[in-house]
């Protein structure tokens, strides 16, 4: 995806959430436990908001990174105008980021790359995951892009188990991911040491499938398996989602 692409996914996701904010933030997410709509938003402000100001500075302003900065207490906003909040931190996240282009160097959280696309696309996906478990609360959920879930799929690939959890899911077996309405199928086999993901058809020990935006959200662990249409030893299935969760 293009940086333009990024934007614009990045403002449609955080308008939705914007919207969102506005009602009683007590109500649960159904999907994670002890969380509420609050804390989702809140949560998803505060990421955009230490990625922006660590890039606006050329250095992280925490030492325990995005995550755990975005869920420390001590962070939260004291308002109650969440909806303005969350909109200016979303706003902020633009004006810094977008000002650069794709390739440009900048600080960035990957020991792989240093470049501005690598938080035009991180934020993207942030925003649209979250924007999917803010919409849970209200069950009025929309689909997600197709070509944004497969650039999602890959990027979870690509960054979070490449990088953060390299062996969770090593030993034995090959998972098939095909997505029903996009060019997107992922070959992932499992070696001792790691994983391997190819972006090709192949026949695996089990293959899911369903729409890019289902995928991305079974890669995520926001729906079991059992959402997607599957064949073989779908155990491999439960390993992927009990083992690289982020």
């Amino acid at each position: 995806m293009r940086a333009e692409e990024y934007r614009q996914a990045f403002e449609e996701a955080t308008t939705r959430i914007a919207a969102l904010a506005s009602g009683n933030g007590d109500r649960p997410v159904p999907h994670i436990a002890d969380w509420t709509l609050a804390d989702a938003v809140t949560h998803a402000g505060l990421v955009f908001s230490f990625v922006a100001k660590s890039v606006s500075q050329g250095a992280p302003i925490g030492d325990g990174g995005v995550a755990s900065w975005a869920n420390d207490p001590a962070n939260r906003p004291h308002t109650t105008q969440l909806s303005d909040w969350f909109q200016t931190a979303a706003h902020e996240m633009i004006e810094v980021l977008w000002r650069y282009d794709s390739n440009d160097e900048v600080w960035t959280s990957s020991r792989n790359t240093s470049q501005a696309v690598f938080w035009m696309r991180r934020m993207t996906h942030e925003a649209t995951v979250h924007r999917w478990d803010i919409e849970a609360v209200t069950a009025e959920q929309t689909a997600i892009n197709a070509a944004v879930a497969v650039d999602g799929i890959n990027e979870f690939y690509d960054f979070f188990v490449s990088e953060r959890l390299p062996t969770a899911f090593a030993g034995v077996g090959t998972v098939h991911l095909h997505a029903t309405d996009a060019d997107g199928e992922w070959m992932i086999t499992r070696r001792k040491d790691g994983i391997d993901v190819e972006s090709a058809h192949g026949k695996g020990d089990v293959a899911a499938r369903g729409p890019a935006g289902d995928l991305l959200l079974f890669v995520w662990n926001r729906i079991h398996h059992t959402t997607l249409e599957t064949f073989g030893d779908t155990d491999l299935l439960d390993d992927h989602q009990r083992l690289l969760q982020v």
